[in-house]
């Protein structure tokens, strides 16, 4: 019989592990993302929430000047007539055509009553009088007007009344708003432009 060549150490090792029943290993998992992974929050401290836009807030002085500004002005009530009321636009409307530099009526309003106020109580006595009238027919109207021309229509009615003579506020701002529209008259050729029912915020050259 031929000889069996002797089997080393290696070989019966290989034969070993050519028998041994071990399973395969199951695929492994996805690999992980590269991203790194959510920061554990700190016990004891609440996590910081991302700012969203925030809302800029309005500086000290930017909120001094619009208190000022909007103290720098008194509403002022004045009862107009209907007929009143449009002569008033009227006139607005004639000083800007002919280089009024009143751009919205409420200044136009003011510029009349410091006009009027400029006026000494003599002159003011030579308007015509500026009574109630026995029906009403008119409405109040109400303007912003600068709070130094309201204090110089005050030193204006103060005045008269020194002299003799004593309208209400209402009264004499009716007078300055006459003498106002009178003078337009003049200005445009004696005639006043038919006013539209709504006027504009602002006139635009």
């Amino acid at each position: 019989m031929p000889q069996q060549k002797r089997r080393t150490l290696g070989d019966r090792n290989r034969a070993s592990i050519a028998l041994d029943p071990t399973p395969e290993l199951e695929p492994s998992a996805e690999p992980r993302s590269s991203a790194q992974p959510n920061p554990t929050p700190t016990p004891g401290k609440a996590p910081q929430k991302p700012r969203t836009g925030s809302t800029a807030r309005t500086p000290a002085a930017a909120r001094k000047a619009a208190t000022a500004a909007a103290s720098d002005t008194a509403r002022l009530g004045i009862y107009l007539t209907p007929e009143e009321f449009d002569d008033a636009k009227a006139g607005y409307l004639a000083d800007w055509s002919n280089g009024g530099e009143a751009d919205t009526f409420g200044k136009w309003i003011a510029a009349a009553i410091e006009a009027y106020a400029a006026r000494t109580p003599k002159q003011r006595a030579a308007a015509p009088p500026r009574g109630r009238a026995e029906e009403r027919t008119g409405a109040t109207r109400s303007f912003a007007i600068p709070s130094d021309t309201v204090g110089r229509m005050r030193a204006a009615i103060t005045a008269d009344q020194q002299a003799g003579r004593w309208p209400s506020d209402s009264a004499w701002c009716g007078e300055a708003i006459a003498a106002a529209v009178d003078q337009a008259r003049d200005h445009n050729g004696g005639t006043l432009p038919t006013p539209p029912p709504r006027l504009p915020n602002r006139l635009v050259r």
